[in-house]
């Protein structure tokens, strides 16, 4: 692990979840996309995967919203877990690499995978959305958004503190084409600017998809 890129994106984020959950928790700009995938839920009680949850924005949506859902936060930081426990006291939280999740028990109503996307390479990329459509029930419905943008401007960055994060970019496109072929459908498609406080301007990608039945 120590060779491997996402873990330095991963430490830097360990060292600043503070900072990002007093930035972006209040964030209300993607409520309608939240919104939009808890009226997907079933009723009665559901399971939902909150992966890169981050300091768990969107487990602190669908808990308001849905009492009997059983949230489980996964990240790889163990700070933003943190942060995630300090907000949402109670909410079930793992530790673990969003490209193997073979320790999480399949049969989930729902996930949302918020940015996480953007912090892998191509090929890590689709094994976590192969990782997911493992975990979703069939109809099962995933909430996805990234960072889209050009692809060659992908690569380490540094952020504004100077610490060094991989970040990449992709065309809506192509991360359709993933989804379709890890077995999911996609709903709708949205993109919309980045929040006003992100540190640069960019264009996030918002995807709704269930999870397809396959044989």
């Amino acid at each position: 692990m120590s060779e491997d890129y996402n873990a330095e994106s991963v430490a830097c984020f360990d060292k600043y979840a503070q900072r990002y959950a007093e930035n972006f928790f209040e964030l209300r700009d993607y409520d309608r996309f939240y919104q939009a995938l808890i009226e997907r839920l079933p009723s009665g009680p559901v399971r939902m995967l909150d992966l890169a949850c981050g300091p768990g924005n969107v487990a602190a949506f669908v808990r308001q919203a849905r009492v009997d859902a059983h949230i489980l936060c996964v990240d790889g930081s163990a700070a933003m877990l943190d942060a995630a426990q300090q907000r949402l006291p109670g909410i079930a939280t793992q530790l673990a690499d969003c490209r193997d999740l073979s320790t999480i028990s399949p049969g989930f109503d729902a996930a949302a995978f918020c940015f996480g996307l953007s912090y892998f390479n191509d090929e890590d990329a689709r094994q976590v959305l192969a990782e997911l459509a493992r975990l979703l029930r069939v109809d099962g419905s995933l909430l996805l958004s990234t960072i889209s943008g050009d692809p060659a401007d992908s690569g380490p960055q540094l952020s504004s503190s100077g610490d060094r994060v991989h970040m990449f970019y992709r065309q809506p496109e192509t991360i359709s084409a993933w989804l379709n072929e890890t077995g999911f459908a996609v709903l709708c498609r949205d993109r919309i600017a980045s929040p006003a406080n992100a540190s640069q301007e960019t264009v996030d990608l918002l995807i709704l998809a269930c999870r397809l039945e396959t044989s």
